[in-house]
């Protein structure tokens, strides 16, 4: 399963077996994060009958509790197939901490109170919203070029430039009006992995913030791009985008809500789609002219790749 993570229902052959003894015990001692924590949640892809059921989860947090019985953890195979679970939902986001059974017979308030330990540092740490940027690098390298080749001939008294992706990404967001405690993800083609993927797993640190970036080389990566957008939308809650074309239209709108938000500027009040913000081409060029993406609060993307060249906003 490439993209994991989805919650989804059980899988109608379940049959509950009820709450074991060591599950009993802790959920006794929960106290106040009762109404934090949820029991008995699965994961998976309904489609490719994979999938896995969970103890605990704070949602929240993105903290998963796994109880270890004896009896259902033991075996060679069993723990084989914990290893494999355990990826999955590393790789869906999540932390997964795990007690044995002994552990909690011994001493199940020492488990609680780690575990409330463990919740409280995360929910700490944790940013207000988490933002996704999805990158089109083939639509960034296109825009690239038409665009330096553009201020060249409008500022010919400039040496200017040409701004790698790593470069642009602190003034896309800064035009974006967001703060850049960003998770990126860069999608290429294969032939184009040579020129950014030194960038896979690098957190860019600015004045505001920081962006972590992953690459993704993808023979059919706007496809993939979208897929991957939907298989984790819910780790963000909110979505900047820079490409622009038909094929990201339906992800979008599968991610973002379906009812308006209403802002106001001084007297005058006008309704968006929220949670979203696109780096696109300007209104006369874009391709979501005729769709509801047209209601994304939007920036030009000549914009933050003309301030990555060092020019101001009159040169541009």
């Amino acid at each position: 399963m490439k993209y994991p993570g989805q919650l989804t229902q059980s899988p109608s052959w379940y049959r509950d077996r009820g709450p074991s003894h060591i599950e009993n015990e802790f959920s006794k001692e929960l106290n106040e994060l009762v109404e934090l924590i949820e029991s008995e949640q699965w994961f998976g892809d309904s489609e490719k009958h994979a999938r896995y059921r969970v103890d605990y989860i704070f949602r929240d947090a993105r903290l998963i509790v796994e109880l270890d019985g004896h009896a259902y953890h033991s075996t060679p195979e069993q723990l084989e197939n914990d290893a494999i679970r355990q990826r999955y939902l590393t790789r869906a986001g999540y932390t997964v901490i795990r007690f044995t059974g002994r552990e909690i017979n011994r001493d199940v308030k020492y488990c609680v109170d780690e575990v409330r330990t463990i919740y409280k540092e995360r929910m700490q740490r944790a940013p207000v919203k988490y933002r996704a940027m999805y990158i089109d690098y083939r639509f960034f390298y296109q825009e690239r070029m038409k665009s330096f080749n553009f201020f060249k001939k409008l500022n010919g008294n400039k040496s200017l430039k040409s701004p790698t992706i790593d470069q642009v990404i602190p003034h896309a967001i800064e035009w974006l009006h967001e703060k850049s405690f960003v998770t990126a993800f860069i999608f290429h083609l294969p032939e184009d992995g040579h020129e950014i993927q030194n960038l896979d797993g690098t957190v860019l640190e600015y004045e505001k913030g920081e962006v972590k970036v992953n690459t993704v080389s993808e023979e059919w990566y706007s496809l993939e791009l979208g897929n991957h957008m939907v298989r984790f939308a819910h780790l963000f809650d909110e979505f900047l985008v820079m490409a622009d074309d038909p094929v990201y239209q339906a992800p979008l709108l599968r991610v973002l809500p379906s009812e308006m938000s209403i802002e106001k500027l001084g007297d005058i009040e006008f309704s968006y789609i929220g949670n979203g913000k696109l780096l696109r081409r300007g209104n006369n060029e874009t391709t979501y002219v005729g769709t509801d993406l047209v209601r994304v609060k939007w920036q030009n993307v000549w914009y933050p790749l003309g301030a990555s060249m060092g020019l101001s906003m009159h040169e541009m």
